[in-house]
């Protein structure tokens, strides 16, 4: 079982540039509760989700390492959402140190996982490995949710290179229009996908362009995140994170 070196030392970069830049903000507790980039959430709901997410993955990989099929969230979603909306209320101090504890433990327990040579064990839906690309993805959005100093602009070239092609190959399952989106050199963060373009239904297309940073955040669902630097945003159906 090769274990996912790559995406393993990108997730660990992220999480270091999270941890550093909710450290870097000392939000006051005012500000913790006000809205993140994603609606109905106060910066504290996104900090908790993040600390939740992590303790999650751990508990389902400690299983996977026993030998156990364990649910990353006991209680299901709705224990998710209750856990999440009881951890938004707590001050930035406290809140900041359970991002990073948490991710600490996760951390110690990829390691774990890689020692033990078990990126391919079974968990409730997906194999271990699998989990690292998730976190990864997990960490990088919902640092952006935050609204802070880091941006979708920011966004690690990898990650975009990474994701951009996914979310645009999936287009014909949400596009709500026809759509013709393509990756304009400038101030994109790689030159891998510069010039690319993907379509989507029938008919006369919608023509969205723009870096290719801004594409990632719209089609994550975070148009604010682009607001200004695609030509236009449409709708599209929400997508899973």
């Amino acid at each position: 079982m090769s274990a996912p070196t790559a995406s393993l030392t990108a997730l660990r970069t992220s999480t270091a540039a999270l941890l550093a830049g909710v450290d870097a903000q000392r939000w006051t507790d005012a500000e913790v509760r006000a809205p993140s980039l994603l609606p109905g959430w106060t910066r504290g709901h996104v900090l908790a989700h993040i600390a939740r997410n992590a303790d999650g993955i751990t508990r389902t990989l400690s299983g996977a390492l026993r030998g156990e099929i364990v649910a990353r969230y006991p209680d299901g979603r709705q224990g998710r959402n209750a856990d999440i909306e009881a951890g938004s209320t707590r001050g930035f101090a406290e809140l900041a140190a359970d991002v990073r504890e948490s991710a600490d433990r996760l951390d110690r327990l990829l390691g774990a996982v890689a020692d033990a040579d078990g990126w391919d064990l079974p968990t409730e839906d997906l194999p271990a490995r699998d989990y690292v690309v998730a976190r990864w993805r997990e960490v990088e959005i919902h640092h952006v949710d935050l609204a802070g100093e880091y941006a979708a602009e920011h966004w690690p070239a990898e990650f975009v290179a990474y994701l951009l092609p996914q979310l645009a190959d999936g287009l014909a399952q949400r596009a709500t229009t026809a759509l013709r989106i393509e990756v304009a050199e400038e101030r994109s963060v790689t030159t891998d996908l510069s010039g690319r373009v993907w379509t989507a239904g029938t008919g006369d297309p919608v023509d969205v362009s723009g870096p290719d940073w801004a594409l990632t955040a719209w089609l994550v669902g975070r148009p604010a995140a682009a607001a200004g630097t695609l030509n236009q945003t449409p709708d599209v159906a929400p997508w899973l994170l």
